[in-house]
């Protein structure tokens, strides 16, 4: 079998005859009338501009989004950005789809990662807690979905495992910042790893990531709440007002109404794993802006959607 050709590998001047996902579809119109196709596609490594200039409806309609097509074209380079200049493409039927070829992967074995977030539970003294978190992520279920979820659609951590890549590093980033406030790390470590939980029933992995129907009827801050609470129930004698604290953590951890929040943080805990969670996806995004496409010498990224700016990229 030969060997495919990668995004990352795409060289200027080449052809290309490849398969890849559409992760999004435009058409938008000439100056000169008529109307042109402008995609992005993309595999693991990466993503790249499709522009289609003839045979636009038909080119269109294959190019749907979240769909895998084989590409034919030439690879060309504007403005100091590859794009590739579609001449054919044809549906590739699902059997035929390598899931693990479309969506990145952390970085980090997931066994490394799942064996850190086991040390957090393990080192927290509160008994109620830890029985709590052993009860969650001893469940073959959560497991199973937590090593390989990502931890969004598009922005911060969205490839294989980034869920779980995220929140082992906020939990160290706020079990840190729990010592040095002086406010209860247990609590802080426990709202950490539970903050995000919902996400594996919110997000479905395949060639792409999309939205279950419990997540966009729901949510993950509600479904990890009713998860969360459930499992409460089920221990003997935990502490009511434990639960209210953790349980405020989680409805509260977006920080703000305006980005989906049910409550704002009102207290200690609540404010520092709302910060955590910010801190550490938005320094991801600003690490995979540095890291992203254009030439290694370029000073500025591409524009960052999730930063809503363009990150500098030189390194001191």
């Amino acid at each position: 079998m030969a060997e495919r050709s990668w995004v990352n590998e795409l060289r200027p001047g080449s052809d290309v005859d490849e398969v890849f996902v559409v992760r999004s579809r435009d058409l938008r119109q000439r100056r000169g009338g008529g109307n042109y196709l402008a995609a992005m596609v993309g595999d693991r490594t990466g993503e790249v501009a499709g522009l289609a200039w003839e045979n636009v409806d038909r080119l269109a309609k294959v190019c749907e989004p979240g769909k895998v097509v084989r590409i034919a074209g030439q690879v060309q380079k504007y403005q100091g950005r590859l794009q590739v200049v579609i001449r054919k493409a044809e549906p590739v039927s699902p059997d035929d789809v390598i899931d693990a070829d479309f969506i990145r992967a952390s970085s980090v074995d997931p066994a490394v990662l799942w064996a850190k977030l086991q040390e957090f539970i393990t080192e927290i003294a509160e008994p109620n807690l830890k029985q709590l978190l052993f009860r969650v992520f001893s469940d073959p279920e959560v497991e199973q979905a937590f090593r390989l979820a990502p931890a969004a659609k598009t922005m911060h951590h969205a490839f294989r495992a980034g869920l779980l890549e995220h929140t082992v590093s906020a939990a160290g980033a706020g079990r840190l910042l729990a010592r040095h406030y002086l406010i209860n790390e247990d609590l802080v470590v426990a709202g950490v790893l539970l903050h995000d939980l919902g996400k594996i029933w919110e997000l479905e992995t395949k060639a792409t990531i999309e939205y279950s129907d419990d997540g966009r009827l729901l949510g993950h801050i509600a479904i990890e709440v009713l998860y969360v609470d459930r499992r409460i129930g089920e221990l003997n004698d935990f502490p009511a007002e434990l639960r209210r604290h953790l349980l405020h953590i989680l409805l509260s951890h977006h920080g703000e109404y305006a980005f989906g929040s049910p409550r704002r943080p009102k207290s200690p805990e609540a404010m520092l794993v709302h910060m955590v969670d910010n801190l550490d996806s938005r320094l991801a995004g600003m690490f995979e802006a540095i890291a992203g496409e254009g030439d290694s010498d370029e000073a500025w990224s591409s524009y960052s959607r999730m930063l809503e700016r363009n990150v500098y990229r030189r390194r001191p």
